[in-house]
């Protein structure tokens, strides 16, 4: 490309110049940033577009305007699926993030030796596929031949048949069991790296000053923890409300009796490629994505808040 040096403004001269300086930086970004403008913006912003359309794959959308979105909040069953993920969701982080924070700081304050074994150990259910964990925890709590009936058979003295998979009541409590058990360790590796970070002087001095261990959970620890609890919540919040692999195994993909374990990331599937209406799942994925922003928002104004 030739550059007129008459009628150039000097910023455009100055910009021409710093990408000519800069000539390899811009060369090395170059691959990344195409990429990144074919699959990953320009998807963004055409199923932005595609939200207001009707299409089924195939031919030209058809312009809809708000009708997609209408019509999803007049759906019970998306409804349905909002609390359902909003339960798992809920239950799951709070579960996760209480339980990774317990274990991480009796891991680091009270255990002297080997802690690098406890992080292997914490951290392997993550290495296991999301998959096979739901297919693991379907087998256990199978109703027939489950470990848990079993169990709870050979206390009871007779046979017990509780059908957990099968229930409107127990197939969200044991998705959210999924989570936890997956979960804890990834986060219990984020919470013992920031207390290992907390210095020890802190906590000799309210000792000194006769503070007890709940005193210096709450005024030390927690504070000064707050950052990493925040980026922790953020984290989980993000993957259980877009959550779809445990609950369509745990489900066989039909969302359980009553749809009880439906989430919106199931329904996003049934719609875009078993319905194949792409418009009305585009504008789903962006009520996915308001939601995402909602709650990790309101998490970032409530725990900055308190630092």
């Amino acid at each position: 490309m030739i550059i007129q040096k008459h009628g150039s403004s000097p910023v455009q001269k100055n910009t021409w110049r710093k990408i000519k300086n800069n000539k390899a930086f811009y060369i090395c970004v170059a691959p990344f940033m195409i990429l990144f403008l074919l699959f990953s913006a320009f998807p963004i912003v055409s199923s932005f577009f595609l939200g207001f359309t009707k299409w089924n794959g195939a031919g030209l959308p058809a312009f809809a305007g708000v009708d997609n979105y209408v019509q999803l909040f007049q759906d019970p069953l998306f409804l349905q699926s909002i609390y359902n993920t909003i339960y798992m969701w809920f239950f799951s982080t709070l579960f996760t993030l209480g339980l990774a924070f317990i274990l991480a700081y009796l891991v680091n304050y009270y255990i002297k030796k080997a802690k690098g074994f406890y992080r292997v150990v914490f951290l392997f259910p993550l290495l296991v596929a999301p998959a096979l964990t739901a297919i693991i925890i379907s087998v256990v709590f199978s109703t027939n031949s489950g470990a848990v009936n079993s169990v709870i058979s050979l206390l009871m003295e007779g046979r017990f048949t509780q059908e957990w998979l099968r229930s409107e009541f127990w197939i969200k409590p044991l998705i959210v069991l999924i989570i936890v058990w997956r979960w804890t360790g990834y986060h219990f590796i984020l919470y013992i790296a920031g207390l290992q970070t907390i210095p020890d002087e802190l906590y000799e001095a309210a000792r000194i000053d006769g503070a007890n261990p709940l005193q210096m959970i709450k005024n030390i620890t927690l504070p000064l923890m707050l950052p990493i609890i925040l980026v922790s919540s953020i984290t989980a919040t993000v993957g259980a409300i877009q959550l779809f692999d445990e609950p369509y195994v745990l489900t066989d993909g039909t969302g359980g009796v009553g749809n009880a374990g439906l989430s919106m990331g199931m329904y996003l599937y049934e719609t875009a490629f078993e319905y194949f209406d792409f418009g009305l799942a585009a504008a789903q994925s962006y009520v996915l994505f308001a939601m995402i922003l909602a709650v990790t928002l309101v998490n970032a104004r409530l725990l900055r808040r308190r630092t």
